[in-house]
């Protein structure tokens, strides 16, 4: 146990506890900390500030942390320990394992890009220096120097970046907690509150991100950098967009069926006594596993987000651009004499509505005159938002919210995204999901645009990736009852390299203009029953293809087996490219990652199936020329499928 570790508890009630109990809790005094003690306790708990990024040995560390990685290792020498191909297992994990730390790396330092690129303030900016007591005197030190027990003199003006519990104030001392979604201005006593008190509520606190309006304080410093109740509250609020949500929903229907069919399979292979079908089982496991989706979803955000800060729109967090993209209205809060440009969105199914700083008669005068649907400001605005909104958790309308003053921020908070301009006060624009570079509408279809973009390329690699892992899933079974073994590498190449190689280009594709022409109902949800019917389509496309070329090979002679299988292999790599072609939205000419997939994968496929060392690994034969072209041309069936779906 070291010296400070006293000080590791952050969580107490310090607002139930009167000034000595607080004191003594954090070994201080009202006088303050020695410089000595001061800076031991700085070594110990490191700089007042907020991490930048995740530190790289927790990145490279990860997959090791996972106990889905030991359970795959342990089911890999047991396959190959009864000689199975355990090694591909452990390849493909290995390779899933590099992509994803690529991928973390990756978001970081794009996640550093778009910081660094975001537009900077030039107002309000907080203090880089403070006035605590040391050794009973007053001194100067950085913000960044603050430790606990430090006590605090604040002063109008100030704006700390640390929690305080107050020990002393004057009679005229004043705190705007605005920022954090409290009063405007809120009267500060020393008191004791009950230890259910909602934090802003309590009076005898000062909370990281609140402003000093009046009067003068001391106070004893209870929390710093991520553990204040800002960046709590903050973390909180930030959580995972709906499009990680949905996906995360999809990762559970997979278990789910994989569950299944691991069942059947395994139940056949102990019936029967070989164990094939158990290599089968956890090929189809490692195959039909989302891999990195959810990364890779962060990762496209983030992208999103650089975009738009190169075009000096800041978006604060990822899940605002997947809020934008589900965007039905958008509500300026205007004053009575201002003058209205924007543009007309109805064709994307988005309503302008807008809230007057003037009486509900006024208002609704003010509305008929520019076409928009207007209300009073003062008369119930929350109500207003929530009506919008819809009736969670069925509706999924967003509300955006434009504000410009900072008596707003409750609304603001209320709304799905928060809108403000970068000549906005600080408060205003930390309450905000997207800051616009001046007080001009003319700059929200752009970033409506890049969310429904970000939508839309993360919902097609979704349905193609689902796609697959059920044709897999499918083609099992059949297999299995059939009494035939499918070829378990034959599994792994197409779903755990394949699949991924052909589908993740589909988030690099140029954005669509079109998006933005589309009804606002095709960008609420993944979970719709369009994209389930898509799903179908496309897998009773290739199962069928699939089916019609083996049959037609095989028709039950034993001579013609390795023939029908290898066409039907081969038909399954195919269907999977046509499928990326068909939904793809731009030319495959264009989408320069997507076409060294699609090449990659039908060069390979050429590969397994025409060289013996590889077919001997693949359980192939080499195909004529006629039957290859009979499965290439069965492959297109979900191409058409999907092109009839357009057409519809």
């Amino acid at each position: 146990m070291t010296k400070f570790d006293f000080l590791s508890d952050t969580h107490k009630s310090w607002h139930h506890m009167d000034v000595e109990q607080v004191l003594t809790s954090l070994e201080s005094a009202v006088e303050g900390l020695s410089y000595v003690n001061a800076r031991q306790r700085l070594r110990y708990l490191g700089a007042n500030k907020l991490p930048q990024s995740r530190p790289v040995s927790k990145l490279l560390l990860q997959p090791l942390l996972d106990p889905l990685t030991y359970l795959l290792l342990i089911a890999a020498i047991y396959l190959q320990w009864n000689g199975a191909e355990g090694w591909a297992l452990i390849l493909v994990g290995v390779l899933h394992g590099t992509i994803g730390i690529g991928i973390s790396f990756w978001a970081m330092k794009t996640r550093e890009q778009v910081i660094r690129d975001r537009p900077q303030r030039h107002q309000n900016e907080l203090s880089n220096s403070v006035i605590v007591l040391r050794d009973h005197e007053e001194m100067e030190i950085p913000a960044r120097d603050l430790v606990l027990g430090d006590v605090l003199l604040l002063r109008e003006s100030d704006r700390p970046n640390v929690d305080i519990r107050l020990l002393e104030v004057s009679e005229d001392f004043l705190v705007s907690q605005t920022n954090l979604g409290g009063e405007a201005i809120c009267s500060k006593q020393v008191l004791s509150f009950e230890e259910k008190t909602p934090p802003l509520e309590q009076g005898n606190m000062v909370y990281a991100g609140t402003e000093i309006s009046s009067g003068i304080a001391k106070g004893v410093v209870v929390a710093t950098g991520r553990f204040t109740y800002e960046q709590i509250s903050l973390i909180k609020e930030r959580s995972f967009s709906a499009v990680h949500s949905e996906l995360r929903q999809l990762r559970k229907v997979w278990l789910c069926l994989l569950g299944l069919v691991t069942v059947i399979a395994i139940a056949f292979a102990w019936h029967r006594g070989i164990i094939i079908n158990a290599m089968t089982a956890a090929a189809l496991i490692v195959s039909t596993y989302p891999q990195n989706l959810l990364r890779i979803a962060t990762q496209v955000q983030l992208l999103g987000m650089r975009d738009l800060a190169k075009q000096r729109i800041w978006v604060r967090f990822p899940s605002v651009l997947d809020a934008l993209a589900r965007v039905t209205t958008i509500v300026p809060i205007l004053e009575s004499d201002v003058v209205l440009s924007f543009d007309n969105l109805r064709r994307a199914g988005i309503e302008w509505r807008a809230l007057l700083r003037t009486s509900e008669a006024d208002a609704q005068a003010f509305g008929e005159v520019i076409g928009i649907e207007t209300h009073s400001y003062f008369d119930v605005p929350q109500e207003k938002i929530r009506q919008w909104q819809g009736n969670p958790p069925k509706a999924r309308d967003a509300v955006a919210v434009i504000c410009s003053d900072i008596e707003d921020i409750p609304i603001l908070r209320l709304a799905d995204v928060g809108i403000c301009d970068r000549n906005c006060r600080k408060e205003l624009q930390d309450s905000s999901g997207l800051i616009l570079p001046k007080e001009d509408f003319h700059y929200l279809p752009m970033a409506i645009l890049e969310g429904r973009s970000i939508f839309d390329r993360l919902q097609r690699t979704a349905l193609i990736t689902a796609s697959s892992s059920i044709i897999l899933a499918v083609l099992t079974l059949i297999d299995t009852a059939a009494g035939f073994s499918i070829p378990p590498l034959q599994l792994i190449w197409v779903g755990a390299i394949a699949t991924p190689i052909i589908a993740f280009p589909l988030v690099f594709e140029p954005t669509h203009d079109s998006l933005l022409l589309q009804p606002a109902r095709r960008f609420q949800t993944m979970l719709r029953p369009s994209n389930y019917l898509r799903i179908l389509l496309a897998v009773s496309a290739t199962i069928s293809a699939i089916a019609v070329v083996f049959g037609l090979k095989y028709q039950g002679q034993t001579a013609m087996f390795s023939q029908a299988r290898s066409m039907a292999f081969v038909t399954l790599a195919f269907s999977l490219i046509f499928h990326a072609c068909a939904i793809a939205r731009h030319s495959v000419l264009s989408n320069l990652p997507l076409l060294l997939g699609i090449s990659f994968v039908a060069v390979c496929q050429v590969i397994f199936v025409e060289l013996p060392w590889f077919g001997d690994m693949m359980a192939t034969v080499p195909l004529n020329g006629l039957e290859w072209a009979i499965a290439i041309l069965s492959a297109t069936a979900v191409f058409w499928v999907q092109e009839l779906i357009k057409t519809g």
